[in-house]
């Protein structure tokens, strides 16, 4: 089958439903604070960014690659594996943080959130302090494209305010263990 023009949303939808699914499962279990809770809400929407893009990598030989942040993938299977690493890892943290238990989990929670700040957020924080947002674009796929202050403030909003907000309220968890 020749993947250059299927329709994408076909498999976006449904990876985004199971992605839902798993966490209000958990979530269901009422073991969350409300903290809790908004921070296992803002994994969600960088998980769903990335729902079409390992596969869309794995199986379209002329997708054009990943870009995002500090990150560039052009090999499909790079962009597979990146990809994937942040879908699972963006599901997995919003699980952990759902779930509100002690423990090391929370350290994946820490060094995730690290991890997406550290190549995702550092050119965001780079054009906030200098104001110039006059470069930034964002584009999920071909047809859904923009550009200038909106596209900054949606990755400010998206990547930098929510990783922030989990690191700290990971480091809190995890210190809080320790000092108890």
């Amino acid at each position: 089958m020749d993947f250059t023009q299927f329709n994408w949303l076909l498999v976006g939808f449904p990876v985004m439903a199971i992605t839902l699914g798993v966490f209000v499962f958990f979530a269901l279990k009422r073991q969350w604070t409300w903290g809790a809770l908004l921070i296992g809400l803002a994994h969600l929407p960088f998980a769903f960014m990335h729902c079409v893009a390992p596969f869309r990598g794995l199986l379209d030989p002329n997708y054009v690659g990943y870009n995002s942040g500090l990150i560039r993938a052009s090999n499909n299977l790079d962009v597979f594996v990146f990809a994937g690493i942040m879908l699972v890892g963006a599901t997995t943290c919003a699980v952990i943080a759902v779930q509100n238990r002690t423990g090391l989990r929370n350290a994946f929670v820490l060094m995730f959130d690290f991890m997406v700040l550290l190549l995702f957020a550092t050119p965001i924080f780079n054009r906030f302090l200098t104001g110039d947002f006059s470069g930034v674009r964002v584009e999920f796929g071909e047809y859904l494209q923009f550009g200038g202050t909106g596209a900054f403030l949606f990755e400010f909003g998206l990547i930098a305010v929510p990783f922030t907000a989990g690191l700290i309220w990971a480091w809190r968890k995890l210190t809080n263990e320790v000092i108890n």
